[in-house]
């Protein structure tokens, strides 16, 4: 028997609205509330049209509705796209977990969560316990895996946890068997490692798109063994499974309940639109620029968290250091760095080629370094960036921070999530209609079917 996957399938069988608790419940919705901001304000992204276009030629007797639309599609290609849309701005929220590396934005899962629950016809409190599971799932993973641990040598990339995740959380809603949720956690697991390619070198539009792909593949396998579709026995610990083959052996932890907090509640929040682990370098940059002349500056070196794989990273990537796409500007250490020091803002005209093009940021980022501190332990529990900045005078300013805005040490406030929301939606919807989605969004557990909300999402003029 695998005893990992008998521990998931038994935890997400069992569990039951009731059992979360209103702190849970309220971080659903936290997570809800900006998945979604995220989702409408990408709804115009060029990536996102396409692969709308895509979905729009598939047709299900059960289907579900992207984002901002009234197009029906699969389930799995309502998951892939919706999901896209909400991870697209690198905007979304993010998870780390035991080995200080591992980001694996479990708000990916949210869209294929939605669509299984559109599919089956089922109400918001089965929406709320869905995206708790999905949370909950993945950050069980994400705590004891080293799957992307740098000192592993090992080049894999972490949707195949959403690929784990949804499948349990989405199959649920489908109400599927105990027997059959054992066989879709296996038709996830076997056929969806993925390589971390995606995320070396100049970056694509795949980035966006890889971790929602993951939680469609997630919700497909959902899908198929609701069909009767067996799966592979073992997936996990069998002697061709994911911790052998993966040389990533865990052991799943306490989960969520009414006296252990639930995985949603450590949530990681974005205060800028950029990856999570360069939050914190940019808000010492943002105060940097507050004391200096950036004409004084001979030298600035970055200094983070002893053993942490964005040093390496960054200092063999020379794209970082000459951006020439969006994907790779909103990566880039260097650049987002030089960007605040010259704006004084991250913002979408940030990755823009008129920005990340721009003659004197890119002569800026030349003066940048990176070190580490063994003094700042790899810890995602306590973020640390320390900017030692040379001037022409001789003078040296140094300048710490630890845990950025949105950091479950250092939290966004309900209020700061919706002025983030309503920044993000105004552009699309108008100000009764944003105003209308965000109300019915904190009120999720009350929702009789989805297309009370997704009315709400659907922007005037469009398909």
């Amino acid at each position: 028997m695998d005893n990992t996957r008998e521990k998931l399938v038994t935890y997400v069988s069992d569990l039951k609205f009731s059992d979360l608790t209103p702190a849970a419940i309220h971080a659903v919705k936290r997570s809800v509330v900006d998945a979604m901001g995220c989702a409408v304000g990408a709804y115009h992204a060029e990536p996102v049209r396409a692969a709308c276009m895509v979905a729009s030629e598939t047709m299900s007797k059960r289907p579900a509705t992207i984002i901002g639309t009234d197009i029906k599609t699969s389930p799995e290609m309502a998951a892939f796209v919706n999901g896209t849309m909400v991870r697209y701005s690198d905007f979304s929220d993010d998870y780390f977990g035991g080995n200080g590396e591992t980001g694996p934005h479990p708000s990916d899962n949210i869209g294929a969560i939605m669509a299984a629950t559109e599919s089956a016809g089922a109400d918001g409190k089965a929406l709320v316990t869905g995206v708790a599971t999905v949370y909950e799932v993945c950050g069980q993973i994400v705590d004891h895996s080293r799957l992307q641990a740098r000192d592993r040598g090992r080049g894999w990339d972490y949707p195949i946890f959403h690929a784990i995740a949804t499948s349990l959380a989405g199959g649920r809603i489908l109400g599927l068997t105990k027997e059959q949720l054992r066989n879709a956690l296996s038709i996830a697991v076997v056929p969806n490692i993925c390589l971390n390619q995606t995320r070396y070198k100049d970056l694509s539009n795949w980035k966006a798109f890889a971790g929602p792909n993951g939680s469609r593949n997630g919700l497909f396998a959902a899908i198929m063994a609701r069909a009767g579709i067996t799966g592979p026995a073992e997936p996990f610990e069998g002697i061709y499974g994911y911790m052998k083959q993966l040389a990533d052996p865990f052991t799943l932890g306490t989960f969520g309940s009414k006296t252990t907090p639930f995985k949603v509640e450590g949530t990681y929040f974005k205060y800028m639109p950029v990856r999570y682990t360069i939050q914190l370098s940019i808000w010492v940059a943002l105060e940097l620029r507050t004391k200096v002349k950036l004409e004084d500056i001979v030298s600035m070196c970055v200094v983070l968290e002893d053993g942490s794989s964005r040093v390496v990273k960054i200092t063999e990537m020379p794209e970082y250091w000459d951006p020439k796409s969006r994907e790779t500007s909103d990566h880039s250490f260097p650049y987002l760095i030089g960007a605040a020091l010259v704006d004084g803002e991250i913002t979408e005209k940030t990755f823009t080629p008129e920005r990340f093009r721009d003659p004197q940021i890119l002569a800026l980022i030349q003066k940048i370094s990176f070190s580490s501190d063994k003094a700042y332990k790899n810890d995602p529990r306590i973020f640390n960036c320390r900017i030692d900045t040379t001037l022409k005078s001789g003078q040296v300013i140094s300048l710490h921070q630890t845990n950025p805005r949105g950091h479950p040490a250092n939290p966004m406030t309900d209020r700061e999530i919706e002025d983030k929301f309503l920044k993000q939606v105004r552009p699309v919807l108008p100000e009764q209609q944003c105003q209308a989605l965000l109300a019915r969004l904190w009120k999720l557990e009350e929702l009789e079917n989805m297309k009370q909300l997704l009315d709400l999402m659907r922007v005037p003029g469009n398909p």
